[in-house]
């Protein structure tokens, strides 16, 4: 490598001085993730897994709508302001030190907030609003840099400043909002009211702006490659979360028959949804038909939640066998509803990219649900009501049945797709790829014949 291009290479590498927020292109070709990107994505997982770890406390002790009223509420908060933030990062990221000191404020922001989970799942608990001080302290923190940073590229990139001060001005407005729910006397009923609000508030405002003063310049292909690694590191949560679970499990019992079961669920199903996950093609389907990355991106808010969701359940599992307080009902609901909830997702994913519903997947999306299905029943029926009992000719091998099945689910997604679902997903790919094309060919047609 000769000197200038050497020093051109460290340049870029070292590319964190002070740079103008010009804005990125929207169709630049194999746009990667940063480290920076992923620094700020491994902090937000670790939100996912304390709300999940509340989560499966609260199910263990009885609280389950409370505790699940609580959840939604905090995967809301965590997921959205990721989700804003990567919007931004896919139109101006430039990894400067301004950049770089805003992402690392809100990364204490996520700190913040997750102090703040305990408090807010034992007033839930109690008959009040889910939210407190602390918790949208934290929110906030991840939010108000963004304004910062939006003024800033409004002010840097002319050509899309309406749409940048528009953001800017709504995320302050939101936070004012947010910060509102917080004032001492306000009633649980009107506070719940009025976090709803805000959410659908939140969630409509950027449809608005962008249809309204232009699109910023996100690119599509990025977008999709830095949802997709959120996916993968909220899996790989699920296995750590399993891996302690059942550690502490052991610690306390020794090996058993269902703490095997348990880690090997895991394992599993967290690869199966893996597998299920990345046979959508996101990033080519997105880079071609953009405006798609809209609903794409909505659907993942509770996708993240359910897979969080899923190594709640496969704690509560182990809660259940080292305590044995739980029914056989309880762990298998715990399991098998947020499994169920990501198939269900992983299919609307794909409707939503393809523009389809293709009927085609619904044997193949109703075959996944049997085995949960079959679970729940099990379960139902040697229920008695009373706490599991694993000891000779108790509930283990009913235990042991329920975890395989909901295991099953995901292997059958895996499986069925690559012996029938691959081919389809190929053909409505292909299809909608070349769409443009023929509509090219069709109008050239058209015009020649016009010219005749």
């Amino acid at each position: 490598m000769t000197t200038p291009t050497l020093t051109a290479q460290l340049r870029l590498d070292l590319r964190h001085r002070l740079r103008p927020m010009s804005g990125r292109n929207p169709d630049e070709p194999h746009r990667a993730v940063t480290p920076l990107e992923l620094l700020y994505d491994l902090t937000y997982v670790i939100a996912f897994a304390a709300a999940a770890d509340e989560l499966a406390h609260a199910l263990f002790v009885g609280e389950v709508g409370p505790g699940i009223g609580a959840y939604l509420f905090a995967i809301f908060g965590v997921s959205w302001a990721w989700l804003n933030f990567t919007w931004f990062s896919s139109a101006y990221d430039n990894d400067d030190t301004l950049v770089r000191a805003s992402v690392v404020a809100q990364m204490v922001g996520v700190v913040i907030f997750v102090f703040g989970l305990p408090v807010s799942f034992e007033d839930a608990a109690h008959g009040a609003s889910p939210n407190n001080m602390l918790l949208v302290a934290g929110y906030i923190v991840m939010r108000v840099p963004l304004i910062a940073l939006w003024l800033r590229a409004a002010r840097e990139d002319p050509a899309h400043r309406r749409t940048s001060v528009a953001y800017a001005v709504v995320i302050a407005v939101a936070q004012l909002g947010w910060l509102l729910t917080t004032v001492p006397g306000i009633p649980a009923g009107a506070t719940v009211v009025a976090i709803v609000v805000l959410a659908v508030a939140e969630l409509i405002a950027p449809l608005v702006i962008e249809r309204r003063y232009g699109r910023a310049p996100w690119n599509a292909g990025h977008i999709a490659e830095r949802f997709g690694l959120l996916t993968l590191i909220t899996i790989g949560e699920v296995i750590a979360g399993t891996v302690a679970a059942v550690g502490a499990l052991v610690a306390e019992q020794g090996w058993s028959v269902a703490a095997v079961a348990i880690v090997a669920a895991g394992l599993v199903i967290a690869a199966g949804l893996w597998w299920a996950y990345y046979l959508n093609p996101s990033r080519t389907i997105l880079e071609r038909w953009p405006e798609r990355t809209w609903g794409w991106r909505y659907v993942h808010l509770p996708l993240f939640g359910a897979i969080a969701a899923v190594g709640a359940g496969l704690h509560v599992a182990a809660l259940g066998v080292e305590h044995q307080e739980l029914s056989l009902l309880q762990i298998t609901l715990a399991l098998a509803v947020p499994v169920a909830c990501v198939v269900v997702l992983v299919f609307l994913i794909w409707s939503v990219l393809m523009r389809s519903m293709d009927f085609t997947h619904v044997p193949l999306f109703i075959c996944n649900l049997v085995p949960l299905v079959a679970a729940v029943i099990i379960a139902a029926v040697v229920d008695a009501g009373a706490p599991i009992d694993l000891e000779p000719g108790g509930d283990l091998t009913a235990l042991v049945t329920v975890i395989g099945l909901v295991s099953l689910s995901c292997v059958i997604e895996v499986v069925g797709h690559e012996l029938v679902g691959y081919s389809h997903t190929l053909q409505a790919a292909k299809r909608h790829l070349l769409e443009p094309e023929i509509d090219q060919r069709h109008a050239a047609t058209d015009a020649a014949e016009a010219s005749t």
